[in-house]
């Protein structure tokens, strides 16, 4: 088992610890997060609190009443009064879990140059970003799933040489080279508009994909809020990106949604929730969200007796002989939220892939 042994104090080191990992932005998960508060419109308080505590074996039922289109006629009388009955269904959401944990063998760091607080703090950033990396995968699944699959009038937003065209084949909203410039954020909440969907949008892309458009944004009133609204850009906090989106062979890939479109909430369950201790384990909560997951998550945490000799390849350090390791483990379990919508076939939705061509 690899663990610190390439740092065992075999000649003298600095202790000053660094690490080599990298990480990207989880742009989808702070637009979704983000996007979430605004879920109250069909998520209710009660909902919400339900949410939190629902079992695998039940679901929660969200009564709707499906779109319809009254009878209105223009002869009043008792005979020509219509029914107009209304239809209503019900949709649920599933739960999904991201689970991942980690050992730490404090006897370890005794002959060691590694700081011990920083390995433990750079292996729980590391663990919970790819944590966030698989929670934003199951985010754009749901995106690509929930995605408009529609979208009327595209041709009144083409002026000029800049065009905005919806490819059915791949239910994506291209928009050209020359259709990228000041203009843009302002047509595609237009667009949406004019397809009965307005209301407070935000855009993630792959990272460096709205590059363009931050650099037009800077240049009206240096980010001068008042200059920014005027013109329709989207505000900075309206703006993500993703190291999880790949541009491909386009200048940005990505998604725009509506807030409220979708939105993710926790799950506790039952031992988590009442913080059960029990033979030196512990079941809890954590008080705050989790830094790159950034959702409260469920912790468990137990400590054993060991003989941990084996996990130092360069030799058989005593200290190891007869010793302890915490283990923790970290699940992230979550219901992913939205709007629903009876026709999404033929009926445009306020999630909507968007494309940027390099021509």
């Amino acid at each position: 088992m690899a663990n610190l042994d390439a740092t065992q104090w075999l000649d003298l080191q600095s202790t000053n610890t660094t690490s080599d990992s990298r990480y990207a932005e989880l742009g989808v998960l702070d637009a979704v997060k983000s996007s979430t508060p605004a879920t109250q419109e069909y998520i209710r308080p009660s909902d919400a609190a339900a949410l939190s505590s629902l079992s695998n074996l039940r679901d929660l039922q969200l009564p709707v009443i499906k779109e319809y289109t009254p009878t209105v006629v223009t002869t009043p009388g008792f005979s020509m009064i219509p029914s107009n009955l209304q239809e209503t269904d019900q949709y649920t959401f599933v739960a999904y879990d991201v689970f991942s944990g980690m050992r730490h063998y404090p006897a370890s760091f005794r002959n060691n140059a590694v700081d011990e607080n920083f390995a433990i703090r750079e292996n729980m950033r590391r663990i919970s970003y790819e944590m966030g990396k698989t929670i934003e995968g199951i985010l754009l699944t749901n995106l690509s799933n929930r995605k408009s699959q529609v979208l009327a009038n595209t041709a009144q937003f083409s002026v000029g040489t800049g065009t905005y065209t919806f490819d059915s084949g791949t239910d994506t909203l291209q928009v050209n080279k020359a259709a990228q410039d000041e203009t843009m954020f302002f047509s595609l909440k237009g667009l949406m508009a004019s397809n009965e969907l307005d209301g407070n949008y935000r855009i993630v892309t792959n990272r460096g994909g709205l590059a363009r458009q931050k650099a037009e944004i800077a240049k009206y009133g240096m980010y001068n809020s008042k200059n920014i609204d005027n013109m329709g850009f989207f505000q900075e906090g309206y703006m993500h990106e993703s190291g999880q989106i790949s541009a491909g062979s386009d200048i940005f890939n990505g998604y725009l949604l509506r807030d409220g479109s979708i939105g993710v909430y926790e799950n506790f369950p039952y031992d988590f929730a009442m913080g059960t201790n029990f033979a030196g384990k512990s079941w809890s909560v954590s008080d705050t969200e989790i830094e790159n997951v950034k959702m409260r998550c469920n912790i468990y945490v137990n400590n054993e007796a060991t003989d941990a000799t084996s996990i130092i390849t360069t030799g058989n350090d005593i200290n190891l002989k007869m010793t302890h390791f915490q283990e923790t483990a970290i699940w992230a379990r979550f219901y992913v939220v939205y709007r629903y919508n009876s026709a999404i076939g033929s009926r445009a939705q306020d999630i909507v892939k968007v494309q940027g061509l390099t021509t």
